[in-house]
């Protein structure tokens, strides 16, 4: 199966110029992206602002490395990792990845539009708290404990509003 924007040949800068335009028309506050060169990543924060409270939402996007990429970088005549390719994979890190976000964040939202889901149950997961953990992270480690009771217990404190 050929994967969403695999071969895209849209600069990461014109996804992110779709991504912005697509939050900020949906109302977002703020907004920033954020490079990681050395870990290999990228990052969206945005601040949403939903029956006055403002929420500030994380996407941290992968990108993969060089060890990762060399496997595309295989020169077809010697069979040995083609350094031209290599460089050229790598400096277009983030074309694809950005590409998915931009289709997911447009069709979370149009899912929130069309009233099938609201926009705390899109977002909860990627919500970061003042402590910069998100939701889901705080959250994943413990989903075993839903299986064993309440959903009270993925909650920190036990579900308490204290």
């Amino acid at each position: 199966m050929r994967r969403y924007a695999e071969d895209t040949s849209v600069p990461v800068a014109k996804s992110r110029a779709e991504i912005d335009k697509l939050l900020r028309d949906w109302g977002c506050a703020q907004l920033q992206w954020s490079d990681d060169f050395k870990r290999g990543r990228a990052q969206l924060r945005f601040v949403w602002e939903h029956e006055g409270h403002s929420y500030l939402a994380r996407f941290d996007v992968p990108l993969p490395d060089a060890e990762a990429l060399k496997k595309h970088a295989i020169d077809g005549r010697n069979g040995l990792v083609s350094e031209r390719k290599l460089q050229a994979l790598m400096d277009a890190r983030g074309k694809h990845e950005h590409r998915v976000l931009l289709i997911w964040l447009k069709g979370a939202l149009n899912a929130v539009e069309a009233g099938i889901v609201s926009p705390e149950v899109v977002f909860l997961a990627h919500l970061e708290g003042s402590d910069g953990v998100t939701v889901a992270e705080r959250a994943i480690p413990r989903l075993a404990m839903l299986t064993q009771g309440s959903a009270d217990r993925l909650l920190a404190d036990g579900g308490d509003d204290g």
